[in-house]
């Protein structure tokens, strides 16, 4: 499938914004990697200025609940960024950024790798989430069976000319014959990894390991505009 028509065939099946994908025929928002207690985390290491994280997720939040009016919202893992502490001032920032979605639609919370202190603090996530030939998993376990994943957990950027720019990668049948879709963090404070300079090592999930990675193609939302680029081995 050459680039333009790839390009009218997710646009068909998919809504690209701020880093998540709403699936159209289900109605289902989906975004990964919102970091929560990232700030916190970043003033620790000596960070000396706001970075208004909560601000900036709420903000970006009611964006996508204004535009899509989703039937479903699932955050795909690393809901939180703390791996070890029951945080009260990040518990009050997540039910915050929750309480924001709650009355707008059904949530579904989708464990990550820095989820662990989620049932501690009073909150209940899944481990995956199917619907409709989707699949939703963060990323960070194997699966053999499911239907068209979406993962995070990579956080893939382009770098382009000294800047780096949330991408989201495509990969059609590429996992068992289905395809694959890696969303880029939510969170803006988050690094990113290179996918123009990917190596093998560079990878975190078990998934993206088991396909040629070289095959995913990068597609990039800037400002409403939808573009899709090469795949990554051409770049």
């Amino acid at each position: 499938m050459n680039i333009k028509d790839l390009q009218e065939h997710l646009i068909e099946r998919f809504d690209f914004l701020l880093g998540s994908l709403y699936i159209k025929e289900t109605g289902t928002c989906v975004l990964s990697d919102i970091h929560i207690g990232l700030e916190e985390e970043l003033f620790a290491q000596g960070l000396l200025f706001p970075l208004r994280e909560m601000e900036e997720l709420l903000r970006r939040i009611g964006i996508l609940l204004e535009r899509f009016n989703p039937r479903k919202l699932v955050l795909a893992g690393d809901v939180v960024h703390s791996f070890g502490r029951a945080d009260q001032r990040i518990r009050r920032k997540l039910e915050i950024v929750l309480s924001a979605i709650r009355p707008r639609c059904d949530l579904i919370l989708v464990s990550g790798t820095h989820d662990g202190m989620l049932p501690y603090m009073g909150f209940k996530a899944q481990r995956r989430y199917d619907e409709g030939g989707y699949t939703v998993s963060h990323g960070d376990e194997d699966l053999r069976e499911h239907g068209h994943l979406i993962i995070g957990h990579e956080h893939p950027v382009l770098d382009v000319e000294m800047m780096r720019i949330p991408c989201y990668l495509f990969g059609m049948g590429l996992m068992d014959g289905m395809d694959i879709i890696v969303l880029p963090a939510f969170n803006p404070l988050c690094q990113g990894v290179a996918v123009n300079h990917l190596e093998a090592p560079d990878l975190l999930s078990p998934l993206l390991r088991r396909v040629d990675t070289g095959k995913l193609h990068p597609v990039v939302e800037m400002e409403g505009e939808v573009m899709v680029f090469p795949e990554i081995r051409r770049l």
